[in-house]
């Protein structure tokens, strides 16, 4: 790192983990990141950007608790707060909330706008890569992307959204973020296998000295995490030759009863000779015991959800040996033959796909539905899934090789001290950018920066019979004390709504200064009460419209 100052972290309270929320991957990632960040990201002290001064308290909180005790600088998003001086902003989704516009009143080289992706599958994701490319986004802007598999995602919506530009309006450009791609990182040490832990899990869940324990991680929703079909079927072939007792341990939880039957009915269906496990995922204990108990890792992911994969990555660093589908990000974690095997996998080619994404597109398929559609054109190859779990299941040997050599893999490229650094230097790259090219979108030399900032008494100028003039006449009609407004506001929603353009103090003070001066311009009334012409006529067209004072055009000469 330079002497600049350090990078952003934008935080919202939902993207970590935290009493009553979801227990989901992105907050399981964001908890971890957050905790990477201060402990691996370098500098003097800690800049957060928030959208509130609630949101700022409740990290600086967080910080406080994970052991931070650097000062925290914190700037909002919102009002008039430079969030721009940090000259990095990483934010925990793809998009950059209202960032690029907001920037545009600081100047947009000022900073980098840096999102990451998680999922890329929603509607509401792909609706803000969808619009992001009409916003004043920059080169020297960027989106981590977690996997190259969720690069070519990224990088295809905004190939199709530049030639919707180009057709539509002839454009010459359409700048773009880059897309780098960094992984999600862990504390590895958090997942260190234990003895202790292994003897006391093991005894826990009943499993014979000579038992293989097959282990998976995550919610039980067959669409949005894995479907368990493959997995069972693969699993009752192993068990039917491999002269050991299997057992599969499914760690994870369900909003959904009908998921957990699914699951539960379906291990008796298909794996019956499988003695199967389900375990409660949230309970602190489990979350941390389970890893050392199993002998193999697996999840049969095989749905457009998942971008990354944080579980086998745990897995690994548990000194698990993984055995996973050979799909999206789990190629560019696992390392097919030193740490696992990764099974081959199928999906239908592009252009049999129009029908689905149409009836996702009209609102005729929910998420969910979108997801079960897609599922059922995606395999994982059957027998070669058993044929990778029977090689592990067979071989105390190669699990302890794989295991440790995944050990291994995840400290040197996943932990979370070698994951920030890339942060740290995305962020030096991207300032040495800022440097030279002229922004696409400069600051408007007039008007608002953002159309959707247009002024009010501009968009809607045609509305009132006329407009204040500085050049308008006001003059006092009756006097206004602080009792009298505190009884208006009472019932005209200033006291209500909690919004005062202007303070009771003020009020009172200009109207005793109109009944004091006798008829005056608005010109002449702002430079004498010092308030600015702003001010001043805000504080006159309240008067006036509680019938303390008259407004009246200036006589033509």
């Amino acid at each position: 790192m330079t002497d600049r100052e350090p990078p952003a972290l934008f935080f919202h309270p939902d993207a970590i983990e935290g009493e009553g929320r979801e227990l989901v991957g992105r907050r399981s990632a964001g908890q971890s990141f957050v905790q990477g960040f201060l402990r691996h990201m370098p500098g003097p002290h800690v800049n957060v950007v928030t959208e509130t001064e609630k949101a700022a308290k409740a990290f600086e909180a967080t910080a406080r608790a994970m052991g931070e005790t650097r000062q925290i600088k914190a700037n909002l998003l919102r009002g008039d707060s430079d969030f721009t001086r940090a000259g990095t902003v990483f934010f925990p989704a793809p998009g950059y909330l209202n960032a690029a516009w907001r920037r545009q009143r600081f100047g947009p080289a000022n900073c980098s706008l840096v999102g990451i992706t998680h999922t890329v599958s929603t509607r509401r994701i792909i609706e803000s890569l969808h619009t992001l490319l009409a916003e004043p986004v920059e080169e020297w802007d960027a989106i981590i992307c977690t996997s190259r598999a969720v690069q070519s995602v990224v990088a295809r919506q905004f190939a199709l959204e530049a030639e919707y530009y180009r057709a539509r309006f002839g454009a010459v450009r359409v700048p773009q973020p880059r897309l780098p791609v960094i992984p999600l990182g862990i504390d590895a040490a958090t997942f260190a296998r234990s003895d202790a832990l292994r003897a006391e899990a093991r005894a826990r869940f009943d499993v014979p000295q000579d038992a293989v324990v097959v282990m998976t991680v995550g919610r039980w929703t067959s669409v949005e995490k894995a479907n368990p079909v493959p997995l069972f079927m693969a699993l009752e072939q192993v068990a039917a030759t491999l002269g050991k007792p299997v057992h599969l341990w499914m760690v994870g939880w369900s909003a959904r009863d009908e998921e957990t039957a699914l699951h539960r009915e379906g291990a008796a269906r298909l794996c019956p000779a499988v003695t199967t496990r389900m375990i409660d995922g949230r309970d602190p204990w489990a979350r941390r015991a389970v890893w050392s108990g199993a002998d193999i890792f697996t999840l049969p992911v095989d749905n457009i959800q998942e971008t990354f994969g944080l579980v086998p990555v745990e897995a690994m660093a548990a000194g698990l040996p993984v055995v996973m589908p050979d799909w999206d990000g789990f190629r560019d974690t696992v390392v097919d033959g030193e740490t696992g095997f990764l099974t081959p996998t199928l999906m239908a080619p592009p252009g049999d796909g129009g029908l689905i994404a149409a009836r996702f597109a009209d609102g005729t398929d929910d998420y969910i539905r979108y997801l079960a559609m897609v599922l059922q054109h995606t395999v994982i190859d059957v027998p070669a899934y058993a044929a990778a779990i029977r090689r592990l299941a067979e071989n105390p040997a190669l699990r302890a090789r794989m295991g440790a050599a995944g050990a291994t893999h995840v400290r040197r490229n996943f932990d979370l001290s070698a994951v920030i650094p890339r942060y740290a230097a995305l962020a030096e790259e991207l300032a040495e950018l800022r440097r030279g090219p002229t922004p696409t979108t400069p600051r408007a030399a007039r008007g608002p920066v953002n159309p959707l900032e247009v002024d009010p008494f501009d968009l809607y100028r045609a509305y009132p019979t006329r407009a204040v003039t500085p050049a308008d006449v006001v003059t006092h009609r009756r006097p206004l004390d602080a009792a009298t407004l505190a009884g208006l506001d009472a019932v005209n929603g200033r006291t209500l709504y909690r919004r005062k353009v202007v303070g009771d103090a003020t009020l009172v003070a200009v109207a005793a200064r109109i009944a004091a001066d006798g008829p005056v311009t608005l010109t002449d009334l702002a430079a004498r009460t010092g308030l600015g012409q702003r001010v001043a006529t805000a504080a006159v067209l309240f008067l006036a419209k509680q019938d303390f004072v008259s407004i009246t055009a200036p006589m033509p000469k």
